[in-house]
């Protein structure tokens, strides 16, 4: 944003009369918005023909690799606690490995971006998340980034550990600046963690120079405008904003699916109405999610009572991401659309953005690139040998080494016939 868009964006953000009026009206546009871009859709709808050469994975896709499904909140407006509690959650952390072939293949299809954020749960609490980071970025991703509730951003430094690493954006999910309200909304009483942890976060990406993008993102029961008064926010938050650092507060809340209902809400929340239905596949069919075990599942947004439903079509331990997202069972499920046949999680979502002609188009432009799967396997077998020198993998240094070599030789082989 230029000069000028940062000053207005930050008024309208710490102006309590004007952020409350603008969130208001942004609920009502919302919905009336939704509502003329789906009968727009139905007028021209994208044909399964269309969509048939755009379903596999290309760097215009998204990639989100939940490094772990355990989260340390209890949120109100979030499907984990259910789940947890009726014991349809498999929990895990996912390893090394599985993250590296994610990054590895990812980045033969052209991938630049990269999500280290899950459908439930906190990267945070992943302890081998520093030295993922530190892999994605050495192997070649430009952007890496991850949304977290902050609650373990004080712990070993952790802040000053994202800063330093080189990833490209944080964002900070907390509910506003009232303790006895968060506690309520996120389920623990961890509000002083958080306030602290965001201050020194903010400070220390300021005094490094904002290396790292950091967006606070309300999930307010409080009114924005009861936020941005408060002391906490006026001392810990506002004197950090920038063309880098900024606030925004949450107009409403999707249902999970159907998990979420109105009983849920707290406040000033408001839960989002249902959109209308079209026979068109959602644009989340076109990303990919990777659970903390290697199964990948089509949209990374939301689930319903599991992560492990209809939505999953593979398991990058046994198929590659190409295969899975050229697969026929990745087809069938965009398919189904077409007909009224959706997914349990899908039938009721409202999360529901359907595939219209504009991103139709935008998917068609693959970002011309000096990227060959020669040259970028032959920089990942590279970035492993010189991972080697450090004793910070989750793997032992002598087996990296084995496998980096054994990679370089193959890769000069390649490279070798190409040049014949």
């Amino acid at each position: 944003m230029n000069k000028l868009a940062v000053s207005i964006y930050h008024f309208v953000h710490t102006n309590g009369v004007v952020a409350d009026t603008v969130y208001t009206l942004a609920y009502h546009v919302k919905w009336a918005s939704a509502r003329f871009r789906g009968w727009r859709i139905a007028l021209n709808r994208v044909t399964p023909e269309e969509l048939w050469p755009h379903r596999h994975l290309v760097p215009s896709s998204t990639l989100v690799t939940g490094v772990t499904n355990i989260c340390n909140a209890k949120c109100t407006f979030c499907a984990y606690p259910k789940a947890v509690s009726g014991k349809t959650l498999q929990q895990g952390v996912m390893s090394f490995e599985v993250f590296a072939k994610a990054v590895d293949e990812w980045l033969l299809a052209g991938g630049k971006d990269l999500d280290l954020t899950p459908v439930v749960g906190d990267p945070l609490v992943d302890p081998g998340l520093l030295e993922k980071i530190h892999y994605a970025i050495r192997s070649g991703i430009k952007n890496v980034s991850l949304t977290t509730n902050a609650i373990l951003m004080n712990r070993n430094e952790t802040y000053k550990r994202l800063v330093d690493s080189g990833m490209s954006c944080i964002y900070i999910s907390t509910e506003g600046t009232n303790r006895e309200i968060y506690e309520k909304v996120y389920g623990v009483k961890k509000y002083d963690d958080v306030i602290s942890g965001v201050r020194n976060l903010l400070d220390y990406n300021r005094a490094q120079g904002e290396p790292v993008s950091i967006a606070i993102r309300f999930r307010n029961a409080q009114r924005p405008s009861a936020i941005v008064r408060s002391k906490d926010f006026r001392e810990s938050i506002k004197p950090y904003l920038s063309r880098k650092v900024r606030v925004n507060f949450t107009v409403d809340y999707d249902n999970w699916g159907g998990a979420i209902v109105k009983e849920d809400m707290t406040g000033f929340m408001r839960l989002r109405p249902k959109p209308p239905k079209i026979h068109v596949p959602c644009i989340a069919l076109f990303g990919f999610s990777i659970r903390h075990n290697g199964a990948v599942r089509l949209c990374g947004c939301r689930f319903n009572r599991t992560d492990v439903d209809d939505l999953v079509v593979g398991n990058i331990r046994e198929q590659t991401m190409e295969e899975i997202s050229k697969s026929d069972r990745t087809w069938e499920i965009i398919k189904g659309f077409f007909a009224g046949k959706r997914p349990e999680v899908c039938s009721g979502c409202t999360m529901y953005h359907p595939v219209d002609r504009k991103w139709l188009r935008q998917r068609g432009r693959r970002p011309a690139s000096d990227i060959t799967p020669q040259n970028v396997e032959l920089a990942i077998a590279e970035e492993k040998v010189k991972a080697a020198e450090f004793n910070e993998l989750s793997e032992p240094v002598g087996s990296i080494r084995k496998d980096a070599e054994s990679s370089l030789r193959r890769c000069g082989q390649r490279l070798s016939g190409i040049d014949k």
